[in-house]
C-alpha cells in the first residue's frame, strides 16, 4: 500500500494549510527583499532560511543581529500559525540570546512550538549560521488574532 493511500484526510487539510501560510508569508515584502525561504516540517515546527547578502552587515562584516533575530521571530510565528488554520497569529513578544557572531555566512531557523493554549501560543527558535553553528537561541509569545487568514494577501490564491 503506497502511503498516498494511507493518507487521511486531516493531514491533507494540515498540508493545504501549511501551503497556504507559507505563500501568504512569501508574498510579504520583508521576505522577498531577504529572499527567504520557508518550510513547515510539521504542525508546530517551521524552518526559516535567509542567504547571506553583504548589504546585511554591519560595519565589522558580521551578519547584522536583526536578521537573527528576524528568521528567529518568522520561525517561531511560523511554527505557531501552522497550529491555528483559521486566524493569523501575532508575536506578542520575542526574546533571543545572541551566541556568537555570522562572518560571510546565510542563517537558518528552526522553530517549535512549546506549548499551544486557546488563544497563546509560545515557540522556541533556534538560529544556525549555513555551516551548523548555533548562533542564537530565542523565544516567542504569539497570540490568536482576529484577523481571519483567508483575508490575507495570497492565503486562498
Amino acid at each position: 500500500m503506497s502511503s498516498a493511500s494511507t493518507s487521511s484526510a486531516p493531514e491533507t487539510s494540515a498540508s493545504s494549510h501549511f501551503e497556504k501560510l507559507t505563500r501568504c508569508c512569501m508574498r510579504c515584502k520583508i521576505s522577498r527583499f531577504l529572499n527567504k525561504t520557508i518550510e513547515i516540517e510539521k504542525a508546530g515546527v517551521a524552518r526559516v532560511a535567509i542567504p547571506f547578502q553583504p548589504d546585511l552587515t554591519q560595519n565589522a562584516d558580521f551578519l547584522h543581529a536583526a536578521m537573527l533575530f528576524e528568521v528567529g521571530d518568522t520561525a517561531g510565528f511560523m511554527a505557531a500559525n501552522s497550529m491555528e488554520e483559521t486566524y493569523s497569529v501575532l508575536t506578542v513578544d520575542y526574546h533571543i540570546n545572541l551566541i556568537r557572531p555570522v562572518q560571510n555566512e546565510g542563517v537558518y531557523a528552526v522553530g517549535e512550538v512549546v506549548t499551544a493554549g486557546r488563544t497563546l501560543y509560545v515557540a522556541r527558535s533556534d538560529v544556525y549560521s549555513e555551516s551548523g553553528k548555533l548562533v542564537a537561541a530565542g523565544q516567542g509569545t504569539y497570540t490568536v488574532s482576529k484577523i481571519l487568514l483567508s483575508d490575507l494577501d495570497g492565503y486562498d490564491d
